[in-house]
């Protein structure tokens, strides 16, 4: 009987002992969730971005999987070569020089880069993160290719004498535009986004590199500035 009460006794207290849920707490809030929110805000940007970008709907384009290195963009903006866009027409711009400002720029190097002052005065493209992919643009008419431009593979692929009369442009090689993107950062206490951009063409006859900035208004993202360098072409 004493044996029975024991194990009465033990029973009640495991049970008062056992962690109760308090609702007042509500669902834990998931960390990774809020990283995976913050990424989602930045590739709507970048997806809103090329969606102005692309005047035939139907014309497959070509986007580079390897993303541009952040420390380009970190570049380019320190050159402080940064352009207003017309809120009226936006094929108007006139030079901002309020817009770059020391302080933010070093918070930004602080947050976004582990290389110095110099080393991103004289950074790359190549270096940057992996990697885009369909899931991040509203448009689908893409190809996103790993194979570096210029690379003995790449011109292979789609500048070889393998191609067809129809697949060929006028320069024989794949009709195709392609474009470059970096990671996006957050700027000016996350007022701005800003990401480098690069369009060119399979021929590699041309192309053109600038940093594409955003600014939240009204709870909306919109560009309004361009930073365009004139040693980049």
């Amino acid at each position: 009987m004493k044996r029975l009460h024991f194990i009465i006794i033990a029973a009640i207290l495991m049970i008062s002992c056992a962690p109760k849920y308090d609702k007042s707490l509500g669902v834990p809030t998931n960390p990774i969730s809020k990283i995976n929110d913050t990424l989602s805000e930045k590739y709507v940007v970048v997806s809103d971005f090329l969606d102005t970008k692309i005047k035939d709907r139907s014309k497959k384009i070509m986007i580079m999987s390897q993303k541009i290195n952040t420390n380009m963009t970190l570049r380019i903006l320190r050159l402080n070569e940064i352009y207003a866009l017309d809120s009226i027409d936006s094929k108007k711009n006139y030079e901002d020089k309020t817009f770059y400002k020391e302080a933010d720029w070093e918070i930004a190097r602080k947050k976004y880069s582990k290389n110095s002052v110099t080393e991103i005065e004289n950074a790359t493209d190549r270096g940057g993160a992996c990697c885009w992919v369909a899931d991040n643009f509203n448009y689908k008419n893409v190809i996103f290719e790993e194979l570096r431009i210029g690379s003995t593979a790449f011109i292979e692929k789609y500048m070889s004498s393998k191609l067809t009369d129809i697949e060929k442009n006028i320069f024989g090689t794949l009709n195709y535009d392609f474009y470059s993107f970096s990671e996006p950062i957050y700027y000016e206490n996350r007022e701005c986004l800003i990401f480098t951009f690069h369009k060119g063409y399979i021929d590699g006859l041309s192309g053109s590199s600038e940093i594409i900035i955003y600014k939240k208004k009204k709870g909306k993202w919109v560009q309004t500035h361009i930073g365009v360098p004139n040693w980049i072409s």
